[in-house]
């Protein structure tokens, strides 16, 4: 069964990634006021330092020009375009647990296994040849236009932007087998299957959190 604190330790790393520190911190203090004996409460004590290091230099910024106070800024897909296309992160090792890859600004090719209790996260699409037994994250700064995919669902937790689904969520005749994970127009978690069959009529919904 997944770990259940990790929806909230993803949640947190999503929203300091989108610049949401605040949140960020208030979820790591609620990690460590009710977590007992666990190995990772040092990681999370250090990883709260430095946010709350990082939201006190930035407490006092220096008044914004005409401009910034009103900006117009582009969205995630603009930029990229503007910027023209960035090579994708493609990794062939197989991805142990623990391990955390992370694509900043493009999207995350995996060409071989990824074990429980590893992580992924891309700022643009990821795709999965092989079984995903950990987790993953499409989309982590914003994209709400990403998507997963993979060839074999096996996975603890996937999701795009802030909406993941659990593994307890996927309905049974997609797990296991090829699959699609993105957002819908009203922002829900929702995967289906790749193949053309039953497995495509089925659909698993988790609210959108964040």
């Amino acid at each position: 069964m997944l770990d259940t604190m990790f929806a909230t330790e993803t949640m947190a790393e999503l929203s300091a990634r989108q610049g949401r520190v605040a949140d960020a911190v208030a979820i790591y203090r609620h990690l460590l006021s009710g977590a007992e004996a666990d190995e990772r409460l040092e990681k999370w004590r250090g990883r709260l330092a430095e946010l709350e290091a990082g939201a006190t230099s930035a407490a006092a910024p220096a008044p914004p020009s005409a401009a910034a106070r009103n900006p117009i800024a582009p969205a995630p897909t603009e930029v990229a375009a503007a910027k023209g296309p960035v090579a994708a992160l493609v990794i062939r090792d197989p991805v142990r647990s623990g391990q955390v890859i992370y694509a900043e600004g493009r999207d995350l090719i995996v060409v071989a296994p990824v074990h429980s209790g590893a992580q992924l996260l891309a700022d643009g699409n990821i795709h999965v040849y092989g079984p995903l037994k950990g987790r993953a994250v499409a989309g982590a700064h914003g994209l709400r236009d990403a998507q997963l995919f993979c060839l074999a669902l096996e996975a603890e937790l996937v999701g795009v932007d802030t909406g993941y689904l659990l593994s307890d969520d996927i309905p049974a005749p997609l797990f296991g087998g090829p699959a699609r994970v993105s957002l819908t127009a009203e922002g829900t978690c929702t995967v289906t299957a790749l193949s053309v069959g039953p497995r495509a009529e089925a659909t698993g919904r988790a609210n959108r959190r964040g």
